[in-house]
């Protein structure tokens, strides 16, 4: 039984003889409804939100849910989705349109802590073998995927489901799973889309947050997913043939036991790792985002800033993993023993590709280290203000193979280069060396290098470097002293941090990088600014206070810079750091010879501007 929501007869008239209309049928829930409870209005809703689900029976059929005041927005039970069902909750219990609803602030919570004869059920919500299903606007919690047979998906379940089904506008906490999926867990082919949602306070063996596995390949967009737990892949866990899309959401403040703190793509997953914000996550090996056996994620366009782990700070690749990683700016990151910024691991050949891998720091490595017969092919980045306490604040190399070409090293400390042993041969041609204290290169453990032409003349694998200032746009920026103590935002992972006697142009800063505290190397990406004030992503406090000297960095090439047409034009990006064409010829300048005019490092210096006359105006 269900009402069909009414339309004056007149207009009903009409639009029979001008067009065929379609009616929505609406199955009503309130807890606290006293009427006939058959579903059919506010008053006679059903009081559980199963029933409603399963009175619905028109394709596309809603079910709206109100917050119930007793238990305050609280409905005590589980529920098994089906095919067809559009479950809404934040109802107030008077709308006559599901637009009206507020499920924000109306919060509609389904709490399974009790729902299997006083314990947790295994699933809050199960999705199993459905279709054109949509479960949305709920705070869905209490699951315990706890049973052998019942591994997977302590909030939500979700098996075999195609795109037709989605899960939007929720709040996913304090589930766990004895296996994976604490949060939501996706099997067996699903490709639903998971979005907008806020998946925080969840715990699993493997993927606290969302675990995919076996095939499953959803798109995971737009959503918060924080503070969650796992021995491996706390935010989300890719395994088995995985392919989902995880595009533009904030990925924050996950703790992994061992590895994967952020994103952990493994047994052959590859998903699209795309436009994402992965700040402020641990684990033992790879902080941000782990991979491993056979895994070839594309990791494109992220901020991966302030993550922390032993090993593989911001990102970590081992086991014949085969990551793209391109166009990222790699931050800020902290490795306690090796790579700050990203770690090459036991047969590992990733591309790192027009990345700005800046202000990483570890023991060996600040910002890549090179490892275990580990191949990386490593062109037209940008690598500065990296550092290590031990031996290599740039690259280093250990029974390695690394392809390291069309690169600026800029500021970095120790050494750029760091050739461990007679094991690791890098090809080394076309990069700009500049401001380095210690030396440019060590060969083979013993030979310091100090001056790019003495490395080039003497090492077969060194050839076409330059050493001179590279000239970025940040030489022309001025630092300062903080005014007051920073400011950390919980909620949106961002940090502010006052001058008071600054006088900056709104966003001006937005994009660049900010070492929040001159006497330390950490660097961390500019949110948005005001015209004394900057936002970062991550929590610094720690690192800034106020009368700390700060410095703003950026980038990009100065029209001067010897990097302009020196590059090497083979086998190298067709597009540079912010997606801009390579190459792009500025006329006058010719720093390559015979060469085609591809630019050093990450940023392609844009020629020479159209015409006004010529512009497209949008």
């Amino acid at each position: 039984m269900k009402s069909i929501k009414p339309i004056g007869l007149i207009t009903m008239m009409m639009c029979f003889l001008v067009f065929p209309i379609s009616v929505r049928g609406v199955v009503y829930v309130n807890k606290n409804a006293t009427g006939a409870n058959n579903g059919n209005s506010w008053t006679d809703a059903y009081t559980t939100i199963q029933a409603g689900i399963n009175d619905a029976d028109i394709a596309d059929e809603e079910v709206w849910v109100a917050k119930p005041l007793n238990p305050p927005g609280i409905y005590l039970e589980a529920i098994v989705m089906k095919s067809g069902v559009k479950l809404y909750g934040g109802f107030i219990g008077n709308e006559t349109e599901r637009d009206q609803r507020d499920w924000e602030s109306n919060v509609t919570t389904i709490d399974a802590s009790t729902a299997r004869g006083g314990l947790p059920a295994y699933h809050v919500v199960k999705m199993d073998s459905i279709i054109s299903s949509t479960i949305d606007g709920f705070h869905i919690t209490g699951g315990n995927a706890s049973f052998f047979t019942e591994p997977f998906g302590g909030g939500i379940y979700c098996n075999n489901l195609n795109d037709t089904n989605s899960i939007v506008n929720n709040t996913i906490s304090g589930n766990s799973s004895y296996l994976r999926g604490g949060g939501i867990g996706c099997v067996s082919e699903s490709l639903l889309t998971i979005k907008n949602n806020i998946i925080s306070g969840n715990s699993a063996t493997d993927g606290g947050g969302i675990a995919c596995h076996y095939h499953a390949s959803p798109t995971i967009l737009d959503n918060i997913i924080f503070g969650n737990s796992a021995d491996e892949g706390s935010g989300i866990y890719c395994r088995e043939f995985s392919t989902p899309d995880i595009i533009n959401n904030t990925i924050s403040e996950n703790a992994a036991a061992t590895t994967g703190g952020g994103v952990f793509c493994d047994f052959s997953s590859s998903p699209n790792i795309i436009n994402n914000k992965v700040v402020g996550n641990s684990a033992i090996e790879g902080g941000g985002i782990a991979c491993r056996d056979h895994s070839s994620p594309e990791i494109l366009n992220n901020i991966i800033s302030e993550n922390s782990a032993t090993n593989g700070g911001g990102i970590w690749c081992s086991n014949w993993s085969s990551p793209i990683i391109t166009r990222n700016t790699i931050s800020g990151n902290l490795a306690s023993d090796i790579g700050g910024g990203i770690w090459c691991y036991f047969f590992s050949s990733p591309n790192i590709i027009n990345n700005m891998i800046a202000g990483n720091s570890s023991n060996n490595g600040g910002g890549i280290y090179c490892d275990s017969q580990s191949i990386p092919t490593i062109i037209n980045n940008t690598l500065s203000g990296n550092s290590a306490s031990n031996t290599c604040g740039g690259i280093f190399c250990e029974v390695s193979w690394p392809l390291i070409k069309n690169n600026i090293f800029f500021e970095n400390n120790k050494y750029d280069i760091y050739e461990l042993d007679p094991n690791c041969d890098a090809m080394v041609s076309y990069n700009n060396f500049y401001g380095n204290p210690d030396g440019i290169y060590v060969d083979e453990g013993t030979t310091i290098y100090t001056s790019v032409s003495a490395m080039d003349s003497s090492i077969p694998e060194c050839s076409n470097n330059i050493g001179l200032n590279p000239l970025f746009i940040g030489d022309t920026l001025s630092g300062g002293n903080w005014t007051a103590a920073p400011v950390y935002n919980s909620t949106t992972f961002q940090t502010t941090l006052t001058n008071s006697s600054a006088s900056w142009t709104a966003n001006e800063h937005s994009g660049r990088l900010l070492n929040p505290d001159t006497s330390q190397n950490g660097q961390f990406v500019i949110v948005s600014n005001t015209a004394t004030t900057i936002k970062v992503w991550g929590n610094v406090t720690a690192i800034a206070h106020s009368g700390d000297a700060y410095k703003i960095f950026d980038y990009h090439l100065q029209l001067a810079s010897p990097c302009i047409d020196a590059g090497y034009d083979q086998d190298v990006p067709d597009s540079d750091f912010d997606g801009e064409p390579r190459p792009m010829d500025v006329p006058a300048v010719d720093n390559n010879g015979p060469l085609a005019e591809y630019d050093i490092g990450a940023d392609e210096y844009p020629g020479v501007p159209p015409a006004v006359s010529d512009w497209v105006l949008y």
